[in-house]
């Protein structure tokens, strides 16, 4: 499991010699038992493929990867723990407790990129209230793995130390929920992650997550995507999350409201001075069918 040094060399191969990739080019489907036995058995040829896609702006759906029960119990977990808990805010600096941040529109301004959800973060230092690290780890161990990195890189860092593991359920609530067009940040952590939570046309209707590809125009997700599946990218393709429901009104102290994702992502903390962020596409990049889709929300004034 922990064999990452010829994935290292891959990855550096593709850095050093092209630049990071910006656009989505492809979509490619793999079961997560497929992708489990690739790494697993560091499969050289399947792996640099692997590694070659990713790198050439290819997104990875992978199939079943988390079951609906243990995704619907972390999802009622998040609203049961906090429930006599207030919206806050804390940076990610020594001794940051978990906690749920309700942001709204106005509030999302203040992001590196804009959005509007209902944010719950986890922490592992802080005593794994729902249980949910060890159904996660036995996935995003692999992805580490598969990014260069040891399977358990930072699992048992804390602020000081730099980067950190932080796991966050989020909720777009209906008709406001977004996340602007943007590219997350790449150092430390290759690939974004992504666990999909709800269903289209099931739990929502609408576009919800979306990729920009070669061309500037929006390439629908969403249709391809099961609850359990988790979505692979390179981090500095460019992406979003569109309103969904949009003739509904939000409500966000519905647990069935809106839509649902994972995030599992290593960032540096605030303990470190100019840390890396990823950034906004706004005024870079004209999306050439953004009229055929409502990627941000149409405020309502009275």
């Amino acid at each position: 499991m922990n064999n990452t040094k010829f994935y290292k060399l891959f990855w550096q191969e593709k850095e050093k010699n092209y630049p990071l990739p910006r656009k989505s080019r492809n979509i490619i489907k793999v079961e997560f038992n497929e992708f489990e036995k690739i790494l697993n058995d560091d499969d050289e040829i399947k792996v640099k493929k692997i590694i070659d896609n990713l790198y050439s702006g290819d997104f990875y759906l992978i199939k079943n990867a988390f079951s609906t029960s243990f995704l619907n119990r972390i999802k009622k977990g998040c609203f049961e723990h906090f429930s006599n808990s207030p919206s806050t805010f804390y940076k990610m600096l020594e001794g940051t407790p978990d906690f749920q941040r309700k942001i709204d529109i106005e509030t999302g301004k203040k992001y590196s990129f804009k959005r509007c959800s209902h944010s719950f973060y986890f922490y592992r230092w802080n005593n794994d209230p729902l249980n949910l690290f060890g159904e996660i780890d036995k996935k995003w161990r692999l992805v580490k793995k598969l990014m260069g990195l040891d399977f358990n890189a930072y699992e048992k860092n804390t602020p000081k130390d730099g980067v950190i593991d932080r796991v966050q359920l989020v909720k777009y609530p209906s008709s406001i929920g977004f996340l602007e067009p943007h590219s997350d940040p790449y150092k430390y952590q290759k690939l974004f992650i992504s666990g999909y939570m709800s269903k289209k046309d099931q739990d929502f209707t609408g576009l919800g997550f979306y990729l920009i590809d070669q061309n500037d125009k929006i390439v629908e997700i969403e249709n391809d995507i099961d609850i359990g599946d988790v979505g692979l990218g390179y981090a500095t393709v460019q992406h979003g999350v569109a309103p969904v429901n949009i003739n509904k009104n939000p409500d966000w102290d519905d647990i069935n409201d809106g839509r649902w994702f994972l995030s599992m992502y290593s960032n540096q903390s605030d303990e470190v001075k100019e840390r890396h962020t990823g950034h906004s596409l706004e005024n870079t990049v004209d999306i050439i069918n953004q009229t055929d889709y409502q990627i941000r929300p149409i405020i309502k004034h009275a």
